[in-house]
């Protein structure tokens, strides 16, 4: 519940799968789901939509020279997912000649036969469906779509596929063999941002190279508390991410040396605060003593277990 009133079913949703880590793949299983209701279905028994990657959905038709006569209405087509269902993300759509997949019914989706990964988690997601009191025939397509997600997370979990921190997207950039290079930093303990970056999935990485992302980072760094609200939900988690990561490195660098000098003490109280208030989700005034033992306990030992 809202303190506005009940939520709709689409934040449900929106909500749920976007704590899962299955955001983006929903998305782009309703892109794919909608293309009979885009075009009608006269238009969908000779054409099934396949895959939506990049923000070009592909559809198989049944020959060249239907796939030329739909070529010259897919902006028509675009502008429906656009103007219809809200989808701003299909920029494009191509049609390829191929063996069509028959039109079925929500009914009759793989996932209604059994088509489903044994160790996909699909309690919450039929769970949500159901509270979210959908229309029977939109609930029977987003229950479908929900657990062919779910199969296929499934399926990497078992491939070896890593969570994202960030966005929790199962991606293989774990499994990925690294460069020589990295490799060899990797030996003398020499890591830098780009072999801890392969931790994250290929879109979380392109939002930690943004400037702006970037620039938020840096100010999260200063001032846990504060968050460019111009971010996006994986925006602003890559951007703690890399504050996070520039103050461990910070606390790390200066305890050794707060132990030779003195004077550098101060420094790394500060650095502290900040890392514990963004670790906590604070601001650093907010700080109580209590709090330190999120830090290394070597840092909190040296500060005395106290931030006064």
């Amino acid at each position: 519940m809202r303190r506005d009133g009940p939520r709709s079913a689409g934040d449900l949703l929106t909500e749920l799968f976007r704590r899962k880590g299955m955001g983006r793949s929903m998305k782009r299983a309703e892109v794919v789901l909608l293309w009979p209701r885009v075009v009608g279905r006269d238009v969908a028994r000779f054409s099934s939509a396949r895959a939506f990657t990049n923000g070009v959905l592909i559809v198989d038709v049944t020959d060249s020279e239907t796939a030329m006569h739909l070529a010259m209405q897919r902006q028509r087509f675009v502008a429906a997912y656009h103007d219809t269902y809200g989808l701003k993300e299909v920029k494009d759509i191509r049609f390829q000649a191929g063996r069509v997949t028959a039109e079925r019914s929500p009914e009759e989706e793989p996932a209604a036969h059994g088509d489903i990964d044994p160790a996909a988690d699909l309690s919450p997601l039929e769970g949500a469906v159901a509270a979210a009191l959908l229309p029977e025939d939109v609930a029977a397509s987003a229950r479908a779509a929900a657990r062919s997600v779910a199969s296929h997370w499934a399926r990497r979990r078992a491939a070896g596929h890593q969570p994202c921190p960030t966005c929790g997207v199962l991606h293989d950039g774990a499994l990925t063999p690294p460069l020589p290079r990295e490799q060899r930093m990797a030996e003398t303990g020499r890591w830098n941002e780009a072999i801890r970056d392969r931790e994250l999935c290929p879109s979380c990485r392109r939002s930690a190279r943004e400037p702006r992302v970037i620039a938020a980072a840096r100010r999260l760094a200063l001032s846990p508390g504060e968050m460019d609200p111009g971010l996006s939900y994986e925006e602003a988690q890559v951007a703690r991410r890399s504050a996070r990561m520039y103050l461990e490195d910070t606390v790390n660098d200066l305890l050794p040396r707060a132990v030779a000098d003195p004077s550098i003490r101060t420094h790394l109280e500060q650095a502290a605060r900040c890392l514990a208030a963004l670790v906590l989700g604070k601001s650093a005034h907010e700080l109580t003593d209590p709090d330190m033992h999120v830090l290394d306990e070597r840092v909190a030992r040296f500060l005395g277990w106290s931030w006064s």
